[in-house]
């Protein structure tokens, strides 16, 4: 197969940050170029941003426009990527999807986008409850919202979702023709090398005979309440297991006996925490996948996660369900998972098989036989 030339529009710069909003982007670029395709990236950043990867080009711009901050400044973000996008490429990715259309004519360079969240959802969700005023301001911006995802939508040729749930909910909300619809899991790098499990325990000050819990970080830092009813699970099962420890990944003002927190959640950070554990929890909900699930479950880590959370087809042998809200049920699923370490090892093993849905190889393989990407 031809290589083929390929520019992604991705969200931001390379970080760190696991949880970054671009983070999905980098990982497809750098599995990409490393199946031979020539690959660049253009995004809102810092003009003296490195290339992250062999073989990835950058092309930055900068980040502001003139209505930062809001949906119509995402939308005019995408259309001053548009002026960096190379004459001879053959494909344009979006990832995420985004907002407002990159102004190509249509047919002319098929267009893949990425869905990731619906931004619509999101605005519906953070709308003020104030009096009428303010209710009539929120409808606008999200009626806004709606208009500019529906754009980006129309504008692409293939639209990759993460799950049925999201693609039935795209078909019903914007209706999109089912031909240009793909499920399609997200792919995450892998980041840096592991530590064995006594260097990461040594590294935590974990001793290596008590069991340790961890709390992922939400994707969203606005929702770190959440973590109040996982602490008070923890707090519930400690009596039951003398020692035992709970490192609170990005909750730097967790506390409480045998807490450990931690205030990155960068790459690292996660992934000693989840090769030093025995069981995980994650706040991933919906369709929005928490990268440090994907983490845990490649290290084989018995994993709690919400009932809302959507993981995708075969979830439910990889991972336990538990309301994260109620810490008395929450505390129970916990207790049984410490006890039994056969169990823990099961479901393990199965989370760490699931996982192999997430590699960016595997994705861009897949892409390329169904040609989805036009790489075919």
């Amino acid at each position: 197969m031809a290589p083929r030339t390929v520019d992604i529009v991705a969200a931001g710069p390379p970080s760190p940050d696991l949880y970054d909003p671009a983070a999905p982007a980098w990982a497809l670029a750098a599995a990409l170029a490393g199946r031979g395709h020539s690959v660049q990236v253009v995004f809102p950043g810092p003009a003296e941003t490195p290339p992250p990867t062999a073989g990835v080009a950058v092309a930055p711009f900068p980040p502001v426009t003139a209505h930062v901050g809001t949906a119509l400044g995402d939308a005019e973000l995408t259309r001053a990527a548009a002026h960096h996008l190379r004459p001879d490429s053959q494909v344009i990715v979006r990832d995420p999807s985004g907002l407002g259309q990159i102004g190509l004519r249509r047919g002319r360079r098929p267009v893949v986008s990425f869905v990731r969240s619906l931004a619509a959802e999101v605005a519906a969700v953070a709308a003020p409850s104030g009096g009428l005023r303010s209710r009539l301001a929120s409808w606008g911006d999200r009626h806004g919202v709606h208009r500019l995802e529906k754009e980006a939508l129309e504008e692409a040729s293939a639209i990759c979702c993460a799950s049925t749930a999201q693609r039935d909910r795209l078909r019903a909300d914007y209706g999109i023709a089912p031909e240009r619809l793909r499920v399609e899991p997200p792919a995450f790098a892998h980041g840096p090398e592991p530590p064995t499990r006594a260097a990461a325990r040594r590294q935590l000050t974990v001793p290596d005979d008590i069991v340790l819990g961890v709390l992922l970080p939400p994707v969203d830092p606005a929702t770190k309440g959440e973590a109040t009813a996982a602490l008070e699970a923890f707090a519930r099962t400690r009596p039951i297991f003398p020692g035992a420890r709970l490192a609170a990944v990005g909750f730097p003002e967790a506390t409480g006996p045998g807490v450990v927190p931690l205030a990155g959640r960068d790459a690292g950070t996660v992934a000693a925490a989840v090769a030093a554990a025995d069981v995980a929890v994650s706040f991933s909900t919906g369709s929005v996948l928490d990268p440090g699930l994907v983490a845990a479950l490649r290290a084989g880590v018995a994993t709690i996660v919400p009932p809302s959370a959507d993981l995708g087809d075969g979830a439910e042998a990889a991972v336990r369900r538990a309301p994260l809200t109620d810490a008395g049920e929450l505390a129970s699923v916990v207790a049984e998972l410490f006890a039994d370490p056969e169990a823990r090892l099961a479901l393990g093993e199965s989370g760490r098989q699931f996982a192999r849905r997430f590699e960016p190889e595997r994705l861009v393989q897949e892409l390329e036989t169904v040609g989805a990407l036009g790489l075919a």
